[in-house]
């Protein structure tokens, strides 16, 4: 019996603006949706060349006949909704019709499938949104959908892309979202015919969930289970030792379907309060069961954002369930007793790093006349001190951070042409997430021109060997983890160079005094006058100010004078 049909010209008006697929990514998301909604309990995805050659999605569902087939490529067909009220309580991942239409209409496209009722399937190949052959298949119940040169027809689309490896990252995250917020699907990816990730089904999420993020984030999770009128919370969030510079190690899901929403973001970061920097983001796995009436999926083409008929109420509750598990749980660091003895926490400067700097001296020249007997702490974050001309207000954690960066920078300089490196008397096994790990494969060869000498083990388990002896003391694997993130948000450009400035930023600003630490006058006095002896000393390594003039003819404006 059909079930797709055309949508009323009522319904397509109240749609949300049409499907456009811009990167191979959004075909894959609108297949596995698919694929999900036919009730699949076996996905496999298929990928070459990041997406733009081949994408095969195949599936166990349901499958379509012949009838259906001829439908479902359409504008607006679907089997999902039939009724405008039904816009009002979306069960489903789609319910557009548009998926396979904007899909075919820029690529060449093969569909078969085949229902249980049938002894054989039906093939239909579509180019350019048209039909050109129909014949009957031999296959398994379920279906298969083949997107073959994508952006053959609107090759401008193609400029707009990444790398092919951030193009296969981003389909690889997809994936590894779906497969956590349903374990009872076996997922399968693999690219160029090498196999990425294989989940078979499972009834205990945690074991996917470790497998996923890794043994070290999920050792950091404490459970959240909270029910409050009609909404459901459960999941885990990270213990503030584990943090991310980007939301995007936080996956939220409503009912199932995963979303980005910067309201909940934020509230799960306000939520940690002080115990988390500025600049940190709370590691979260979030599951959300609300009624369907109460949310909105039907408010962005590719239904990553939702709107709440009660947006407060759900926020709150957000935030009563983090402030709960974070009072519940002791959020003592674990801390590693081998490093503990070697070496101080990360923040400190009685390492060998903080060793050096209190023996380094270098002939650096003052460029400012500055007043350093009368030195004054405000609100211990800023250092007020006069000048020859006014005066200079000084950020004491930017300035310490450049002056540490400097001095981190000149002698990872000097080991680099001496090639000094530290050697674990016992090579060093860790672990991380999937798609970090994925990260770091790619970019091996960087972190060996820099002296890592890290092995892929198995999976994404590696084995570490040696690495520069200014970093030997650290916490070298979240200062790894860190690099990562930034690759993976494109946020640094994949050069040695580049990549060995970033470590030792990250390095100096763990280092340095940080905003709120009060300051002795003697210590306060030492960062202003190693700043003015520092060479780019007017930001730091992230580029913010590290000090303000202001001199007396600006004063004087400011009264008229």
């Amino acid at each position: 019996m059909q079930k797709i049909f055309p949508l009323s010209e009522q319904i397509v008006s109240q749609i949300a603006a049409g499907e456009v697929i811009e990167r191979p990514v959004y075909a894959v998301k609108e297949l596995i949706e698919n694929a999900i909604d036919a009730g699949a309990d076996s996905i496999m995805v298929y990928i070459e060349e990041s997406g733009l050659k081949k994408i095969t999605v195949v599936d166990n569902g349901e499958g379509m006949n012949e009838e259906d087939l001829q439908e479902c490529f359409k504008p607006h067909t679907t089997s999902k909704i039939t009724d405008i009220d039904e816009l009002t309580h979306i069960k489903t991942l789609g319910f557009r019709g548009e998926a396979l239409a904007s899909i075919a209409a820029v690529s060449m496209v093969t569909i078969n499938s085949r229902v249980e009722v049938k002894p054989s399937g039906t093939s239909v190949i579509l180019k350019n949104g048209k039909l050109e052959k129909i014949v009957s298949v031999g296959m398994p119940v379920g279906t298969s959908v083949t997107v073959e040169h994508l952006f053959l027809s609107h090759p401008v689309r193609k400029k707009f892309l990444r790398s092919g490896r951030s193009e296969l990252r981003f389909i690889l995250n997809l994936v590894l979202s779906y497969a956590l917020s349903y374990p009872v699907i076996h997922f399968t990816l693999s690219h160029n015919k090498k196999i990425l990730l294989d989940l078979p089904k499972t009834t205990e999420p945690a074991t996917r969930i470790e497998k996923l993020l890794g043994k070290d984030i999920f050792a950091s999770f404490l459970p959240v289970a909270l029910t409050d009128s009609y909404i459901s919370l459960s999941g885990f969030f990270a213990k503030p030792s584990v943090t991310t510079s980007s939301v995007n190690k936080q996956f939220l899901f409503i009912n199932n379907r995963l979303v980005t929403d910067k309201g909940i973001s934020q509230t799960i970061k306000a939520a940690y309060g002080s115990l988390l920097p500025k600049t940190a983001y709370p590691v979260c796995l979030l599951y959300i069961s609300l009624p369907y009436e109460v949310v909105d999926v039907n408010v962005h083409p590719r239904k990553e954002f939702v709107h709440f008929v009660d947006q407060n109420f759900i926020l709150e509750t957000i935030r009563k369930a983090a402030a709960q598990t974070l009072a519940q749980y002791d959020l003592t660091p674990d801390i590693n007793l081998e490093s503990f003895f070697l070496s101080d926490a990360v923040g400190t400067t009685q390492t060998y790093a903080g060793r050096l700097l209190k023996e380094k001296s270098l002939p650096w020249k003052l460029s400012v006349q500055i007043d350093y007997q009368h030195v004054l702490q405000l609100h211990n974050l800023y250092l007020f001190a006069l000048s020859t001309n006014g005066f200079v207000l000084i950020d004491q954690h930017a300035a310490h951070e450049r002056i540490l960066f400097e001095q981190l920078q000149n002698e990872f300089l000097e080991e680099k042409k001496k090639y000094d490196l530290f050697h674990f008397p016992k090579p060093k096994i860790f672990e991380l997430s999937f798609s970090e790990a994925e990260v770091l494969v790619t970019n091996l060869t960087i972190f060996k021109d820099l002296g890592w000498e890290i092995e892929q083990f198995k999976d994404n388990s590696f084995v570490i060997r040696s690495l520069p002896v200014l970093f030997q003391d650290r916490d070298y694997i979240k200062l790894l983890r860190e690099m990562l993130d930034d690759f993976q948000n494109d946020t640094l450009p994949k050069t040695v160079d580049d990549t060995s400035k970033r470590m030792i930023a990250y390095l100096a600003c763990r280092a340095a005094v940080k905003a709120g630490d009060r300051l002795t006058k003697k210590q306060a006095k030492e960062i202003i006058e190693q700043l003015e002896k520092t060479a780019n000393n007017t930001t730091c390594p992230h580029g913010r100010p590290t000090k303000v003039m202001i001199n007396l003819e600006n004063i004087n404006r400011l009264f008229k004078r």
